[in-house]
């Protein structure tokens, strides 16, 4: 969720940018490439997916 500064005419460049100023900055995007193929689910990704796929027939 964001925060909203409400802005009117009397608003001043300063007052607005001390709002501006309190807002968080943004976060060093994580390094996804560290954790690739760390989890062994002891199922291989493509036999479940068509296993799931496949049981709404068998019905």
């Amino acid at each position: 969720m964001g925060k909203v500064i409400e802005v009117n005419k009397t608003t001043t460049r300063s007052e607005l940018d001390k709002e501006l100023a309190k807002l968080p900055k943004k976060k060093e995007p994580i390094d996804l490439d560290n954790y690739f193929g760390k989890i062994d689910f002891g199922v291989d990704g493509l036999e479940y997916q068509l296993k799931i796929r496949d049981e709404w027939k068998r019905v």
